[in-house]
């Protein structure tokens, strides 16, 4: 009887070895690009040289996206964290192109330096790297803007748009609203009180009125705080040029197709204040426009049960590991098939829209 049990229980321990080691590999795959075909493309913007990569599905190409980074001193893969969603894109037929923020990996120049409107400039030169690429120069075009690149794309859609499409992953409409909720539940996760948390916001909310009064410097802002890590010098030059960004009247210029996609768990923007917000303004602007709450979702649309972070920082070390092991599964479900099913919807119907040109001439 005893033997019994111990061959049951050995053979029960192999199989989930053999099933982790399974999801392993799965997971791992979602990092290695070989199977595709990937090159090196760098473009000049002003006086920088920017470095990225383009990756183009092992078949045919439906459509390319151009990913435009969030906040912080991001490479071209965002320090691994892009690499499951590219997979999927391109095992989906859709080519991709990122890279290296000025400053940081391989481009030169200061990403600090720019505004939204600057970003913008920025991913228009890459955009047209990338339609010179023979193979590229028909297919249909669009951006992802992720987290801070929300308040980019809608600069780059406005009408005369950039591009064929466009996605917004975790957007803001407005920067400094953006700022007071993920204070707000920064604070309820470390366990503040509500009248700490009141405390706190008026708090910002003054020093946001300061940091936009005129004459307002480094040295009145390094007197000004009184706790906490003060910001860098250079991180100051960003804030001040960008913290009355406020797409409301970018995306009330678009026509074009738009995609907006929120975690339901977001931590760091309003998931169902902002949905709503691009849905009032876009919602009739074009059919194709949607504006989805991703269950179960992060602010990068990973599962929040796993992943569910303010920042790549807080992330402990087995959920980083949990990352590299699950790849694309470590998204929530549906996530993907929803980002990667409605940008070739709009390459079909550009296709369509071409051929009846054509046709008509």
């Amino acid at each position: 009887m005893k033997r019994g049990r111990l061959v049951f229980w050995a053979g029960t321990a192999i199989a989930l070895v053999l099933v982790l080691f399974i999801l392993a590999f799965e997971g791992l795959e979602d990092f290695d690009f070989s199977e595709y075909r990937t090159r090196p493309l760098s473009f000049s913007f002003k006086d920088m040289s920017v470095a990225g990569t383009l990756h183009l599905p092992e078949a045919d190409t439906s459509a390319v996206v151009l990913l435009v980074h969030g906040d912080g001193p991001a490479d071209r893969y965002s320090g691994g964290g892009y690499m499951p969603m590219i997979s999927a894109l391109l095992d989906s037929g859709i080519a991709v192109y990122s890279w290296d923020k000025p400053g940081i990996g391989q481009s030169s120049g200061d990403w600090l330096s720019f505004s939204m409107t600057d970003r913008a400039e920025l991913a228009t030169a890459a955009l047209d790297a990338v339609k010179a690429e023979p193979e590229l120069s028909r297919s249909a075009t669009g951006f992802i803007g992720l987290s801070q690149g929300g308040w980019v794309v809608p600069i780059l859609a406005r009408e005369p748009a950039q591009a064929d499409f466009f996605v917004i992953i975790g957007g803001a409409v407005n920067w400094l609203r953006q700022g007071a909720y993920l204070t707000r539940r920064r604070l309820e996760r470390e366990g503040a009180s509500a009248k700490d948390i009141d405390a706190a916001l008026q708090a910002n909310t003054a020093g946001n009125k300061r940091l936009l009064s005129k004459g307002y410097s480094y040295q009145s802002y390094l007197s000004d705080t009184r706790s906490g890590t003060p910001m860098s010098e250079a991180r100051f030059g960003f804030v001040l040029k960008n913290a009355l960004a406020d797409a409301s009247q970018d995306l009330a210029q678009v026509t074009a197709p738009v995609l907006t996609l929120h975690g339901s768990h977001d931590l760091n923007v309003d998931p169902d204040y902002n949905s709503d917000r691009y849905r009032q303004i876009l919602q009739h602007r074009n059919d194709a426009n949607r504006s989805l709450v991703i269950a179960d979702g992060t602010h990068a649309l990973l599962r929040a049960s796993l992943f569910n972070q303010q920042t790549e920082g807080d992330m402990p070390a087995w959920s980083k590991l949990a990352f590299a092991v699950l790849g694309r599964k470590a998204y929530a479900p549906g996530a993907l098939d929803a980002l990667c099913g409605w940008i070739n919807d709009q390459a079909s119907a550009g296709s369509r829209k071409s051929a009846s040109a054509d046709r008509s001439n």
